[in-house]
């Protein structure tokens, strides 16, 4: 593995968090930045990465379409994350994720109905967990709709 390429992968999906995080301080070019760290992160991932990488950079960019209300793309890469999970038996902290970032996509679509199948998915998976339950459950259950 090229430790420079894990670094960067690193290093901007850390900064796509932060870019998260200014919330509605985001200006448009931090918008189009954070789309472009969440892809490049989770490609870098795709050369050197493992599964959980894979899953939690397709989430990444579920939830920064989502964030933007760009609800087509954030189902897309939300149920790669999902799938992602799901074909490698990840854990619970991914599969409770796959389901939220899917739950999230479906709200800004609209589809309620499917919103909640998968937030509550979600939140049953999230049950199950001993470390980062309440994270999890609080992440969860912020998608509104």
């Amino acid at each position: 593995m090229n430790l420079d390429v894990i670094n960067t992968a690193k290093q901007l999906f850390n900064t796509t968090w932060d870019l998260f995080d200014k919330g509605g301080e985001r200006t448009t070019d931090d918008d189009i930045d954070m789309l472009h760290k969440a892809h490049t992160s989770r490609y870098l991932w795709g050369l050197c990465g493992d599964p959980v990488n894979f899953a939690r950079g397709e989430w990444q960019i579920s939830r920064a379409y989502a964030l933007l209300k760009m609800g087509e793309p954030a189902l897309l890469h939300g149920q790669k994350s999902l799938q992602i999970a799901v074909d490698n038996d990840l854990d619970a902290l991914d599969m409770a994720f796959g389901h939220e970032c899917v739950a999230r996509a479906f709200a800004v679509l609209g589809d309620y109905k499917n919103a909640q199948l998968h937030k509550d998915k979600g939140l049953e998976i999230a049950a199950t967990m001993v470390k980062d339950r309440e994270y999890a459950e609080n992440e969860i259950n912020s998608i509104i709709f």
